[in-house]
């Protein structure tokens, strides 16, 4: 069972929105979530969110609204499914977050990590259910 997401505010959203952001609402497939995880990484090496006081919640594009945070497909083998869990895993692990929560303002830090954790327990969840 997918775990909630947390909620973002409009404001933020409309922030994330102006800063070139996918708002929520706006990722319903993988490869739309991969696109915006492609911009928000083009973003964070052009140093952009330092002008904005740093990154929000809302900055960060969650696949949590996914069917699967990792891109697994029914139709997946079992090579191409070990391949998008490692990619998940390597994306979504706490410890290869360092980097990102160092430019995460103070107020959103914890909302932050617990929505990485969130992630991070469902894609532990879809390697037992796929497995």
């Amino acid at each position: 069972q997918p775990l909630p997401m947390l909620s973002v505010s409009a404001a933020a959203a409309a922030a994330a929105a102006a800063r070139g952001a996918a708002r929520p609402e706006e990722i319903r497939t993988f490869p739309a979530f991969d696109a915006a995880w492609r911009a928000f990484e083009k973003r964070l090496q052009s140093d952009a969110f330092t002008a904005c006081g740093g990154i929000g919640l809302a900055d960060v594009p969650w696949p949590t609204k996914l069917p699967t945070v990792c891109g697994i497909e029914a139709a997946d083998s079992p090579k191409e499914r070990k391949q998008k869990f490692r990619a998940a895993v390597l994306r979504w692990h706490p410890d290869k977050w360092a980097h990102v929560l160092a430019r995460v303002k103070a107020e959103e830090k914890q909302q932050v990590v617990e929505q990485v954790q969130a992630v991070t327990r469902r894609i532990l969840e879809e390697r037992k259910k796929f497995s």
